[in-house]
Order: C-alpha cells, then sequence, then structure tokens
C-alpha cells in the first residue's frame, strides 16, 4: 500500500499532537508555541461545552480532576458524529463504554447520564401540548395519556441528589428511579419514584387503563390490600397529573 502524501502525514501528526499534547511530542515544522494555541483552543472548546451540559460534575471535580478527565476523553475517544452538539452524547458513552479509571468516583457514568438527560429532554422535538383538566375517577378508566417527551430513568445511585455536599461512597440497596419529562409549559423535571409507582408508570406505557394497570399489579394481595393499593394508585396518577406529566386520557 502506498504511503499517503506528506502533507497528509504532517496532517495526521498534527492532529495526533492536538489530541495529546501533554504526551506526544511536537511535529517537525511546526512552530510550539502555536502548538500550543490550537491545542489550547481544542481544550477550551471542549472545556466550555461540557462543563455546561455537565454542570454537577464539573462541581464536584476540582480544576485538576476535570482537566485530566476531559484529556482523556479528547485523546482516547473516538467521536463517530461530526457535529459539535453532539459531544456531550459522546462523553457520556465514552464514559459508560470505554473508561476504565479506578479512581473515578464510582457514580460518574451514571450522573454523567442523568445530566445528559436533562439537555435531551429539552431539546427533544415535539408539538405543542395542552393538559386537560381531569377527574380521579377518569385516570382509572379511561387510558391515561402522558406528554410526548418522557423518559423512565433507574439509576443504581441517587443522582438526582448528588452534589458538592452530598457525594455517596456506596450504591443504596433499592435502585433509583426517576421520570424526566418536558410539561406543557416547556419546562423539564424531575419525579423522584417509588418501585411501586415506576412499576405503574411502565404498565401504562403499554396502553393499559388507570385500573387495568393496577390490576396487574395485585398478584396474590387480598381484596382488602387490593383497595388499598387501588387508593395508592389513584393518588399517583392524580399526583402524575397535578405535576404536568400525565395530560389527557383515552377511552379504554
Amino acid at each position: 500500500m502506498n504511503n499517503p502524501p506528506a502533507f497528509q502525514q504532517m496532517q495526521r501528526q498534527f492532529l495526533t499532537y492536538l489530541r495529546q499534547p501533554q504526551t506526544d511530542s511536537a511535529p517537525a515544522g511546526f512552530a510550539p508555541e502555536r502548538l500550543a494555541v490550537y491545542a489550547d483552543l481544542l481544550y477550551n472548546k471542549f472545556d466550555e461545552s461540557l462543563g455546561a451540559c455537565f454542570p454537577v460534575i464539573h462541581s464536584i471535580l476540582d480544576k485538576d480532576g476535570w482537566r485530566s478527565l476531559l484529556l482523556d476523553f479528547i485523546a482516547g475517544h473516538r467521536c463517530l458524529s461530526p457535529y459539535y452538539r453532539e459531544i456531550p452524547d459522546e462523553f457520556v458513552q465514552y464514559l459508560h463504554q470505554e473508561r476504565k479509571c479506578p479512581d473515578d468516583l464510582p457514580f460518574l457514568s451514571e450522573l454523567a447520564h442523568f445530566e445528559w438527560v436533562e439537555l435531551q429532554l429539552s431539546i427533544a422535538e415535539a408539538g405543542p401540548v395542552a393538559s386537560e383538566p381531569l377527574a380521579e375517577t377518569q385516570l382509572l378508566s379511561g387510558v391515561p395519556v402522558f406528554v410526548p417527551v418522557i423518559q423512565l430513568l433507574h439509576y443504581h445511585w441517587p443522582v438526582q441528589d448528588i452534589s458538592a455536599a452530598f457525594q455517596p461512597k456506596e450504591a443504596p440497596a433499592t435502585t433509583t428511579h426517576i421520570l424526566g419529562f418536558r410539561d406543557s409549559d416547556d419546562n423539564v423535571r424531575f419525579i423522584a419514584l417509588n418501585q411501586a409507582t415506576a412499576q405503574l408508570i411502565m404498565l401504562l406505557n403499554n396502553g393499559l387503563t388507570g385500573q387495568q394497570a393496577l390490576q396487574s399489579m395485585k398478584g396474590e394481595l387480598t381484596d382488602t390490600q387490593f383497595f388499598e393499593l387501588t387508593l395508592f394508585g389513584q393518588g399517583i396518577l392524580a399526583d402524575l397529573h397535578q405535576h404536568g406529566a400525565i395530560v389527557n386520557v383515552l377511552p379504554a
């Protein structure tokens, strides 16, 4: 196979240096001070984008830790998208699938995904939606309609609570369930859920009425216990409607 032209070899050397200026030597023919300008521009662009999209991670890591993380990402990850706005997507993929650093915070990957979801919910394309007033009986007898931009999330770590002041060392015994959605006013909202509520929402997403979904959850419950479950579910559906996640109902 023929070697690429000299200018292409020089381009590759230049790009390789920009990705790893801290370890690679400057390619011949380039002034080091000018190379440093380009390397700083590249890093600052990533720093600006990712710092804005992942503010909690940025606040938790010290300056050196954040810089080291970004430099490793730039050097080690091959972005498959040419679009600058998709760099956060690539960063989440890098943390989830590629990065193997035992010194990382144990919740780093999940926290990044949670912060990324907020961005995705805010920019997702969807038509305008209005929330209709609904009685609790309607939520049981009909098929609840959720807002079009919504995600049911599950994490090992309590990502919604993590901050510079709260950084758990061990994951809790129970899974963290969160409903993320964009309401009719285009505000992104998150609601922490328990296991039963998460299960109820999954059943409703299969096109069941509120009553049918609760019936599917009955299991070995006695009639008295199922009555209590129905009251619980009715209250949950009302809360989801009040918070803007459920906007209407369809006939059974």
